[in-house]
């Protein structure tokens, strides 16, 4: 999966199975496959970087979205019928290639490989969830909710009989004292400004929150149910930052999701086993394993022979991939949206013109790179949205690729073609692309691509590849030392939350390119507090065009998502929230 997704409601990005954690934006891995939406612990927007993992927790949330229904063509082999006494017990062995988890702290990560281990053990407190196949809104571990007149205050009830999987209740205390360590500017949670419409957050007794917003909004519920809770009775005896004075950061003891953690051994596996108190039912499979792999191709030789259960894998394994007697590919475009782009670092002096930005994206074949480089496993993405998502806008301008536009607008913006050199002043555009992982053919591919299609308008570029954290840190840290960057997005399924991605508040964690349009930033203001579906498609046509017209990323394309499951498992129903989302009622049938 080829997406960006850091920072938009990471909780619902932790309970993505069950959350509305369709307001978390995670920064993507570099492939195309997942098995998204396992239960996620936080609600973020997500960077994905690790080559692929199977599955992610990326969850969904929206509230009068209309349903995504999984394309025909997309659609996975049809489920096996369960039998009629469900197999129990066994074990699952699935695979990340490339970057493993940095913690199980969900308040401190915004990568999806960290959000798939922490789902695992904390994705049973989102007190919403997206339906899976209607993409509605509704509870998790809340029983109900109510919405006050005004649309300011939000009630939640606790399902009765919630339980810590060392058995201690879960109650509304946690989620008080969770939300109260997040807020805090010192623990410095990336998704923070996730909390600014909330005015007080309060437990009116052990199964009753009461959520208090600044204003109506259209999206009261999902802000509302903004935390994902830790246990209280664990954590607040340690320091909240601190690995080594908090032990449950990377060996967490006690938690609510559907699985519990019995041993990490970093960069190399985890093995997960089930929570017997898991209130949606404990798994059918008694043992989960994570290995993690170097490359992809490494993953896919095990998925082949059997050793593991589920994998990714390249696009260009998927055609042999759809004939191994021993797997089924299930394959779907995801609610949230998960797709690929080229990002610019406007601070760069040459890239804060929008002439040369829009003569790049003219010069990106973009369907040379899907058919390519995806191996035809994706569709064109034009702006800020996907075609899965409802705000999507056909009418902006794609730059379709058009070398004699590139190089008129290259011309208007000052430069001169001397012999096979593109100049202004005298000097050569010069530019540096990085990607990451550097194990990621997909990127790897994107990254080529355009060294090949740049340099044919006389522009020189460096292309370097660089391990998924160096990465990161190279594009948020000073001195910014790149032009260039090809990452992607797994988005939100309610487009509001995509605001993250845009916010001049988000510099440089999840805009890391610098991007500012206040114009923009002010429409999304004017979406969140309009009621009317027509009136609030207009403002979000509108941001799309502004955006567009802007070109801060070259927009390339929404990748299908895809994930090989050895035929022995059974259970797995795809959705437009993966397959992930019902793990707990997987089974092993041999």
């Amino acid at each position: 999966m080829d997406e960006q997704a850091k920072r938009l409601n990471r909780r619902h990005f932790l309970s993505g199975a069950a959350s509305a954690a369709g307001a978390a934006i995670l920064v993507a891995c570099g492939s195309g496959s997942a098995a998204t939406d396992t239960p996620a612990a936080t609600k973020p927007v997500a960077i994905t970087g690790s080559a692929t993992t199977t599955p992610a927790t990326t969850g969904t949330t929206a509230t009068s979205v209309p349903a995504v229904v999984a394309s025909p063509s997309a659609a996975a082999p049809a489920a096996p019928a369960a039998p009629a006494n469900i197999p129990k017990g066994g074990a699952l062995t699935q695979t990340i290639t490339g970057t493993d988890a940095k913690s199980f702290h969900p308040f401190q990560t915004t990568d999806t490989v960290s959000s798939s281990y922490q789902g695992y053990i904390f994705g049973g407190g989102s007190l919403t969830q997206y339906d899976p196949k209607t993409l509605d809104l509704v509870g998790f571990a809340a029983e109900k909710w109510d919405l006050s007149a005004d649309k300011t205050t939000v009630t939640f009830t606790l399902k009765d009989g919630l339980k810590w999987s060392d058995g201690m209740p879960m109650t509304t205390a946690d989620y008080v004292w969770t939300y109260q360590q997040a807020i805090k500017p010192e623990n410095k949670y990336a998704y923070v400004q996730n909390f600014e419409p909330i005015v007080s957050f309060l437990a009116k007794d052990a199964r009753t929150l009461v959520v208090t917003l600044n204003e109506p909004i259209t999206v009261a519920v999902e802000t509302a149910d903004a935390i994902s809770p830790l246990p209280k009775h664990i954590w607040e005896k340690y320091d909240w930052n601190d690995p080594t004075k908090n032990p449950e950061i990377n060996a967490p003891s006690v938690g609510n999701g559907m699985w519990k953690l019995k041993e990490w051994k970093r960069d190399d596996h985890a093995i997960f086993v089930a929570n017997d108190l898991y209130f949606d039912g404990r798994p059918y499979i008694d043992q989960l394993t994570v290995r993690i792999f170097g490359t992809e191709a490494l993953a896919y030789q095990a998925l082949k022979s059997g050793e593991v259960d589920s994998s990714g894998f390249q696009p260009s394994d998927y055609k042999e991939a759809k004939t191994l007697p021993n797997v089924n590919v299930y394959e779907w475009y995801a609610a949230r949206g998960s797709w690929s782009y080229i990002g610019f670092n406007l601070r760069r002096p040459a890239l804060k013109d929008p002439l040369v930005r829009k003569a790049i994206a003219y010069a990106t074949d973009r369907q040379g790179i899907i058919d390519s480089v995806a191996y035809g496993l994706g569709r064109p993405i034009y702006s800020a949205y996907p075609q899965t998502s409802p705000a999507y806008n056909s009418n902006v301008e794609h730059y379709d690729f058009d070398v004699k536009k590139a190089a008129d607008l290259f011309k208007q913006a000052g430069y001169t073609l001397n012999g096979k050199k593109l100049t202004k002043d005298g000097q050569q555009l010069s530019l540096k692309l990085l990607f990451g992982p550097a194990t990621s053919k997909v990127r790897e591919g994107i990254a080529t691509l355009a060294q090949q299609q740049l340099s044919d308008l006389g522009i020189a570029l460096d292309v370097q590849a660089l391990e998924f954290q160096a990465f990161l840190d190279t594009l948020k840290k000073e001195p910014f030392d790149y032009d260039l960057f090809v990452l992607g997005w797994s988005s939100t399924t309610n487009p509001y939350f995509a605001y993250q991605i845009w916010s001049e508040s988000s510099i440089p964690q999840l805009n890391s390119g610098a991007y500012v349009n206040k114009q923009v930033e002010d429409l999304y203001k004017q979406a969140r507090t309009e009621f009317d579906k027509e009136k609030q498609k207009t403002i979000y046509n509108q941001i799309q065009k502004l955006i567009t017209d802007d070109e801060p990323y070259v927009f390339l394309y929404e990748g299908k998502q895809y994930t090989g499951v050895n035929k022995r498992v059974g259970g797995i129903t795809p959705t437009p929230r993966g397959i992930a989302y019902n793990m707990n009622k997987w089974y092993i049938t041999k």
